[in-house]
């Protein structure tokens, strides 16, 4: 790979921050300290191009060609692009999803959360992961981009893509993850979304396809994830359940904002090095993986227990607070990334979470966890109930 000049000074560290740490383990760049992470995610010396280049670092030739089609469907997603080319490609999405969109699917979202609550009620066992959370953040998707596809069969989508960009070395991972982006282009033709996106040429069809397909993951397991560590954390303390079921001001809010904190769905965020530069000692090389934390930790210790519960007092990435003294505000955590690629569906997330708690309360009141109720699955970056058994008590 050819060097290039650094047009722009690298970040700057002051006083206390942690610089970079290579992992050799992981073979990339670690940053860790969340004043530097802001800046990471913020400069034109860290590329959003992962894929691209894992493909190169992963996979074989073979494979790559095998598999072309594939690796041309992830690279045209917009988050793997930077500005000007990423700006131009958001705008739209940012348009549809904007935040009287998502307040005027308020009504919806509820009606989906209760078909979804009568479906856990109706279970035994009752696991809030497919009945729940899955099956809120699915339908929800399916409504926002126009499919009639069913919540497991979505899921088994996003999963197998993750399968694939977690593994990419993996035929088999490949092999699915192209069976499912066939699907996926598939059943997004002729969606109510993709109207008046760009699709009169083959090349504008595969990028407004790879677009949507993007929002449809990018909709289905961090949601998921986050509805269930929600339910987790307010049914895992009475008082504080209590407060939820007497509709106390902030209770909500606030208890979302804590738990996207202390048991954020997405733990990572990666980049590419994108010319030779030196931070705080630490020579990057152009091309060079970088992991950047959106929790400020480093990567989990993976001989740690995959059901570990949160610390007690988690520290806000942001500003060092307590967490739980002081639930972090939209602008005070970089769970959903930080300047030009934060995460268009944000309030939509927060909106489910909020209204899942919501309805709960007023259906379910006297609802409680069971024994041994969260089965945590294990990852390195994404941080997900597989199940999470609860006993409902009765409708209210």
């Amino acid at each position: 790979m050819a060097r290039t000049a650094a047009p722009v000074p690298p970040p700057s560290l002051a006083d206390g921050v942690r610089a970079p740490e290579w992992d050799d383990g992981l073979d990339c760049w670690v940053v860790a300290d969340p004043r530097l992470a802001q800046q990471v995610l913020n400069h034109p010396g860290f590329a959003s191009g992962t894929f691209e280049r894992s493909f190169q670092l992963y996979m074989t030739d073979e494979a790559r060609a095998e598999y072309r089609e594939l690796t041309e469907f992830l690279r045209l997603w917009f988050v793997q692009a930077d500005a000007p080319e990423h700006t131009a490609l958001r705008r739209p999405v940012q348009r549809m999803l904007s935040a009287s969109y998502v307040r005027s699917l308020a009504p919806r979202i509820e009606e989906i959360t209760d078909e979804c609550l009568t479906d856990l009620a109706a279970a035994s066992p009752q696991d809030v992961m497919p009945h729940v959370a899955d099956g809120i953040s699915g339908k929800v998707m399916a409504h926002v981009v126009g499919l009639d596809v069913p919540p497991p069969v979505l899921h088994r989508w996003s999963r197998t893509l993750s399968l694939f960009i977690g593994a990419m070395y993996r035929r088999d991972h490949a092999r699915a993850a192209h069976e499912v982006m066939v699907e996926m282009g598939e059943a997004l033709t002729g969606a109510k979304a993709l109207e008046g996106f760009p699709t009169g040429t083959p090349e504008d069809r595969a990028r407004t396809t790879a677009t949507w397909a993007m929002c449809l993951f990018g909709g289905l397991e961090t949601t998921a994830s986050l509805l269930g560590s929600t339910l987790l954390t307010a049914l895992g303390d009475r008082e504080l359940w209590a407060r939820i079921r007497a509709d106390e001001p902030g209770a909500v809010t606030d208890l979302v904002e804590s738990v996207l904190v202390t048991r954020p769905p997405l733990r990572h965020l990666g980049r590419v090095v994108a010319y030779d530069q030196e931070i705080a000692g630490e020579r990057l090389r152009e091309g060079d993986l970088v992991l950047v934390s959106l929790t400020g930790q480093g990567p989990l210790d993976e001989t740690a227990p995959a059901d570990a519960p949160a610390p007690a007092a988690a520290v806000c990435p942001v500003t060092g607070a307590a967490a739980a003294a002081e639930p972090a505000g939209p602008e005070r955590n970089l769970v959903f990334g930080h300047g030009p690629h934060y995460c268009v569906g944000a309030p939509l997330a927060r909106l489910e979470a909020a209204l899942l708690l919501r309805r709960l309360a007023a259906r379910f009141p006297h609802a409680r966890l069971t024994d041994e109720a969260a089965v945590w699955g294990p990852n390195l970056s994404y941080v997900g109930l597989d199940h999470l058994y609860v006993d409902l008590g009765g409708e209210n």
